[in-house]
C-alpha cells in the first residue's frame, strides 16, 4: 500500500489565500507534468545501504522531512492529518493520504523563496482560480484542497488559527484584515474583547507605525500568548 504525506500549504495575499503547488517530474510516476500539492511517500524500509533514505521513525518525522524536501521550509501551523484513500486515485495501487492544511507566513514565504525553485518548479496560485479549475492538478488534489479550505474556513470563527497566517508580531489592523479576507467581519473591539482581555494575544512591548515605517498613528504591537490553537465558546464576530 503507498501511505503518502500531502500538504495544503496556504499564505494570505490582499485579496484572499494562495495555495503552494509544485511541478510532477518523475516520469516513472503517474501526472508527470502536471501541479500538484507538496507531499512525499512515507518510508517504512532503510534504504541507505542503496544510496536511498532512512525509513522513517514514525509521521511526524516522515512530515518534518517531507517539508524540509518539499516546501523548503517548516509552516507556521499544520493542521490535524485528514486521511483518505481509495484503489484508484494512484494508478500504482492503494494509495492512502494522511493530509494537512498548513498555514504559512512571511518566514516562511522567504525560506521557499531562498530555497532557489523557479516558477516553473513551485508557484503560489489564487486558491480561487483552483477551486474554479483554472489548474488541472494531479490526482485529486483539486478535492483536496477544496477539502482543506472548508475545513480551515470553518475553524476560523471558532479557533485562534488564522492568526498563524500572520507574522510573529502584528497590530491589530492586521488581524482585522486577514480576517477579512478569510471572510469574517471583525472590528478592534472584537479583537479587544476576545483576543486581547482573553489573553489568546499579549502585547510584545513594541510600538510601530500604522503604516509600516511611513509615519501615522503608533500602534501597540502583539504576539501570541502560546503557539498552539486557542478555541472559542463562541463564534468569533463583530
Amino acid at each position: 500500500m503507498i501511505v503518502t504525506i500531502d500538504l495544503i500549504c496556504f499564505k494570505l495575499n490582499e485579496d484572499g489565500l494562495d495555495v503552494l503547488l509544485i511541478k510532477r517530474h518523475n516520469p516513472a510516476r503517474p501526472d508527470v507534468g502536471k501541479w500538484a500539492i507538496p507531499g512525499g511517500f512515507v518510508y517504512e524500509q532503510d534504504l541507505t545501504n542503496e544510496g536511498g533514505e532512512p525509513a522513517d521513525e514514525d509521521f511526524d518525522s516522515a512530515r518534518r522531512r517531507i517539508c524540509r524536501q518539499k516546501v523548503h521550509t517548516y509552516p507556521n501551523f499544520i493542521s490535524e492529518p485528514m486521511v483518505d484513500g481509495n484503489p484508484k486515485r494512484d494508478e500504482a495501487g492503494w494509495s492512502v493520504s494522511i493530509a494537512h492544511y498548513a498555514l504559512l507566513n512571511t518566514r516562511n514565504v522567504e525560506q521557499i523563496s531562498n530555497a532557489g525553485m523557479n516558477d516553473s518548479q513551485m508557484r503560489w496560485v489564487s486558491l480561487k482560480d483552483v477551486l474554479e479549475g483554472s489548474y488541472q492538478l494531479a490526482f485529486d488534489h483539486q478535492t483536496m484542497i477544496a477539502q482543506a479550505w472548508k475545513k480551515l474556513r470553518a475553524a476560523v470563527e471558532y479557533t485562534s488559527v488564522a492568526l498563524f497566517l500572520l507574522d510573529e508580531e502584528f497590530l491589530v489592523a492586521d488581524i482585522i484584515a486577514a480576517y477579512r479576507v478569510l471572510g469574517v467581519d471583525v472590528n478592534r473591539m472584537t479583537v479587544k474583547r476576545r483576543l486581547i482581555d482573553s489573553g489568546v494575544i499579549v502585547s510584545a512591548n513594541k510600538i510601530a507605525s500604522t503604516n509600516r515605517g511611513k509615519g501615522g498613528k503608533p500602534a501597540q504591537v502583539y504576539r501570541l500568548a502560546e503557539s498552539c490553537v486557542t478555541y472559542f465558546q463562541t463564534c468569533l464576530r463583530s
